[in-house]
């Protein structure tokens, strides 16, 4: 029997496309979908009225124009590999890979440090603030460390040198966005007053803030755990690519949410009906109507209500404008 002909051309290693740029174009795949989301969130922020200050509208911005260079880098980043150097040995990281964890950090650690303000804002409190962004300076840390070594690594075989300092920036990450989410729940929880106009206005906000930053802190968890347990791989990138815009419609959702929470706080223009324990009162603007015991003040379309009478007397704090 003879021997079976030799493949021309076949000499040389043998690598798997499919795990070198395979998890790489399911993650760019899935990222350009988020920046069609992205985009919406945006248009919604511009037609809506906002009383935003000028440094939270340049954060907005600032996080879209990065967010639509990302997705360009992207674009490039995995045309290159495809169509450019087509038949080549895969084994070199594509030009503008850094600019990924890069993109990360731009618009991940600015998100971040907006919702350790708005935790400072609602409970009026620097020391759980102050050990949340602790850990998001060490995830900043150690993510521009892992930035600098990409281009000195180069290859996907020298993927493993990038362990230690990924390794502890997806994980101080997703502890920032764990701690995030369950601080603003709790500081959420504490400002229910006892009245169901206003609570159900809380609840929402505490489901819409815990799922979001649980989604942010998933694809970390998952980003890290694939990274460390698949070592020599790089399915991580599924996860990994789609980070910042998570971070980027995260900020957004919340902010584009505050309207519609506000509608279901204030239904109607020019009057308003609160249910308590006790004699029933309306309110119409500015005017009281009923005999109530104790000196009642109503603003109306504030979220702001004080009462003279302990019994009577309602506090609704901006929870609205805060989270």
């Amino acid at each position: 029997m003879s021997a079976p002909a030799s493949v021309p051309g076949s000499t040389g290693p043998t690598v798997d496309v499919r795990l070198s740029y395979g998890p790489l174009l399911l993650g760019i795949f899935f990222n350009m979908i988020l920046y069609g989301v992205l985009i919406g969130q945006q248009l919604t922020y511009f037609k809506l009225p906002r009383r935003d200050p000028l440094w939270m509208r340049i954060l907005v911005w600032g996080v879209f124009f990065v967010e639509t260079a990302n997705t360009a880098f992207d674009i490039y980043m995995i045309y290159q590999p495809l169509i450019l150097e087509y038949g080549a040995i895969p084994d070199l990281l594509p030009t503008l890979f850094v600019t990924q964890p890069l993109c990360v950090l731009v618009v991940g650690f600015p998100i971040q440090l907006f919702f350790i303000w708005r935790i400072r804002t609602l409970t009026q409190s620097s020391l759980l603030p102050g050990i949340i962004l602790l850990f998001a300076c060490v995830a900043l840390a150690c993510g521009i460390w892992t930035t600098v070594l990409i281009p000195m690594v180069a290859k996907f075989e020298n993927i493993p040198k990038l362990y230690r300092s990924a390794q502890i920036w997806l994980i101080t990450s997703a502890v920032t966005d764990l701690c995030i989410a369950a601080s603003l729940a709790v500081a959420l929880k504490s400002k229910k007053t006892g009245f169901a106009i206003t609570d159900s206005v809380v609840d929402k906000i505490i489901r819409m803030t815990v799922q979001t930053g649980l989604v942010t802190a998933l694809f970390s968890i998952l980003d890290v755990v694939f990274f460390l347990t698949l070592r020599g791989k790089t399915l991580n990138f599924i996860w990994n690519i789609m980070l910042s815009k998570l971070y980027a419609n995260c900020l957004l959702s919340t902010l584009n949410a505050r309207e519609h929470l506000k509608l279901n706080m204030n239904p109607t223009r020019g009057s308003f009906n609160l249910a308590v324990s006790g004699p029933s009162f309306t309110g119409a603007d500015s005017k009281v109507g009923g005999h109530i015991p104790g000196q009642v003040r109503v603003q109306y379309g504030q979220e702001e209500m004080t009462g003279g009478h302990e019994e009577y007397g309602i506090r609704m704090t901006k929870v609205v404008e805060r989270v």
